[in-house]
């Protein structure tokens, strides 16, 4: 089907449109039943403003700038989630490729459904595909540029996550990713509420974000709006 799967990678169509790199027994998700919920309120544009000091707009202007970076080549998002700020700036695009994963196939039924009506049908270069984001089942140096959008703060083992990501980037490629950061009271404090629940991992502040990349074999660039930290590959 796409030249950048593993050869031994067998993907499955189990919704229409929406292909499975799992095992049958690996393609349920705990997100699958929150899709309604989490979309109420992570799409809420006060809170996003509120509590993380962000408008829906940074979000896409984020992922649109680094869809920018390579205009024309093979882009993947990986844990697209939803679409639920990005479904617009993907439906713009003019990469040649655009490959969106998530573990969860309820997330990417509604991420297909937003596209869908936006564009009327989903575009012939892009691909919905169920997938662990630990093990991206693509081949090396497949995409000139890796997208992952409100991801990265769920899991502790970055250098593990970022390391497949660097995997499957060209050379002259780019990562781009944004962490949930606490950088004032109260998104420490809604950080604290959403690792308790198990939705985060370590609470970061911006400082503490750097400096936990800044272990890895990796460089990035660190700006933030907020409580959100925005990383891009130097």
């Amino acid at each position: 089907m796409l030249n950048c799967i593993l050869e031994e990678v067998k993907l499955v169509e189990v919704r229409e449109g929406i292909f499975s790199a799992l095992g049958e027994a690996d393609r349920d998700s705990d997100y699958d039943g929150k899709v309604f919920a989490y979309d109420a309120v992570v799409g809420n544009r006060f809170y996003n403003k509120i509590v993380w000091g962000n408008w829906p707009s940074n979000y896409h202007d984020f992922c649109e700038s680094s869809l920018s970076m390579s205009s024309d080549g093979a882009v993947l998002d990986a844990g697209c989630g939803s679409l639920i700020f990005t479904a617009s700036a993907y439906a713009e695009a003019n990469n040649s490729l655009i490959v969106l994963l998530d573990s969860s196939l309820g997330m990417l039924e509604m991420g297909r459904k937003r596209l869908t009506e936006i564009c009327g049908s989903i575009p012939n270069h892009i691909v919905f595909i169920q997938g662990d984001i630990f093990e991206l089942p693509f081949r090396n140096s497949s995409f000139d540029s890796v997208i992952s959008n409100g991801v990265m703060h769920i899991f502790d083992d970055k250098e593990r996550i970022l390391t497949e990501f660097e995997r499957v980037k060209s050379t002259r490629g780019t990562v781009s990713f944004s962490n949930l950061v606490g950088n004032n009271r109260l998104g420490k404090m809604y950080l604290s509420a959403l690792k308790r629940s198990g939705e985060v991992a370590t609470v970061h502040t911006s400082k503490s974000l750097s400096a936990e990349l800044q272990k890895t074999p990796f460089k990035y660039e660190l700006t933030s709006i907020g409580n959100m930290a925005y990383a891009r590959s130097i």
